[in-house]
């Protein structure tokens, strides 16, 4: 599993409460069976724009761009330990971030793949780390298990709340690496899909595929009953976001499926990732995290300089570098930083 799945158990809860997108049959029944087979006719209606638990609708797919952090830190260079998570993405963004910085005078060692979220915080709050890649809604999950906010830039003021007073997160970049409900080009032709909105009316003829614990995640499948208004004909248990789903997508077997945004088969296969335009999905923006005592003005700047230009499908696009065409994530790191000026 590329990591843990965000639960965000109080979003259905609000959200039911917020939407007028259930379904008008029956509500008596288990989270798995309201989203998938046809018992029960559901309503499209509902507001074209509704947000997210805990935040406005414009940033839903991308995020508005990178929300301002206003803090100021010391001056000077200073030093940093980057660490990263282990798997490939996590460890090309921390090649990055720690080559914006070293352009800049900081003195950078890096720790990566340290392992899951649980090892590198720790780390962090040790001392072995003083920087990671984090995703927004992840973290503030990590550290608040009760949080609600979905979309970027609540998450992010979420975050900052809920963060222990030794560590700071940094400007969040636009790239996110989230759920993301794709379909064929075939089929979002057939039906006009752009946005999981467009789905409601035709998802009784459709099969969703995602991994099994989707179809009873809050987030999942229960919330696009909840929040649109979404039955598909069919669930179809898949494997999280592999080679399965995307088979199974392309040869038909499912209609929809659930991949990671930054998957580079998306875009090698010419799906469409249909847009989250009520922040169904928790925003999982790009964000340094740091030991708030080592950061100065200067690694603060160069960060904030990386987020600034990190969208998702450029990440996707630096991500198909690595896992697709195995070049070395450092390398990427480096070209990327030279072309956008940052190192």
């Amino acid at each position: 599993m590329k990591r843990i799945y965000v639960l965000f158990a109080a979003v259905l809860g609000l959200v039911l409460a917020l939407t007028a997108c259930g379904s008008s049959g029956s509500s008596g029944g288990t989270a798995a069976s309201a989203g998938a087979g046809s018992g029960g006719a559901s309503s499209c209606a509902g507001p074209s724009s509704a947000a997210g638990a805990g935040g406005t609708s414009s940033g839903a797919a991308e995020g508005t761009g990178s929300a301002s952090n206003a803090a100021t830190y010391p001056a000077g260079t200073g030093s940093v330990t980057m660490g990263s998570a282990a798997f490939p993405e996590n460890v090309l963004l921390a090649d990055i971030y720690a080559g914006a910085l070293s352009a800049k005078g900081v003195k950078v060692s890096k720790k990566l793949q340290i392992g899951e979220r649980p090892v590198y915080i720790k780390a962090l709050q040790d001392g072995s780390i003083d920087m990671v890649p984090e995703y927004s809604g992840s973290i503030l999950s990590y550290f608040d298990k009760s949080a609600s906010a979905t979309a970027p830039d609540a998450v992010y003021a979420a975050l900052q709340q809920k963060l222990p007073a030794t560590l700071a997160v940094l400007n969040y970049a636009q790239a996110q690496d989230n759920d993301t409900i794709v379909v064929t080009q075939d089929t979002a032709k057939k039906y006009n899909l752009r946005t999981l909105a467009d789905l409601c009316p035709v998802a009784g003829q459709l099969t969703l595929g995602a991994p099994k614990q989707f179809e009873t995640r809050p987030d999942g499948v229960p919330a696009l009953k909840s929040i649109y208004g979404i039955t598909f004909k069919a669930f179809k248990p898949l494997d999280v976001g592999g080679p399965v789903t995307v088979s199974s997508l392309k040869n038909g077997q499912v209609d929809a499926a659930d991949l990671f945004s930054t998957d580079p088969a998306i875009k090698g296969n010419n799906f469409v990732a249909l847009t989250d335009s009520r922040n169904q999905f928790a925003a999982q923006n790009v964000v340094p995290l740091a030991t708030k005592a080592k950061i100065t003005q200067t690694i603060a700047n160069a960060a904030n300089a990386v987020s600034a230009k990190l969208d998702t499908d450029t990440l996707a696009g630096l991500v198909a570098k690595v896992q697709n065409e195995k070049q070395d994530p450092e390398a990427v790191a480096k070209a990327w930083l030279s072309q956008n000026g940052l190192g």
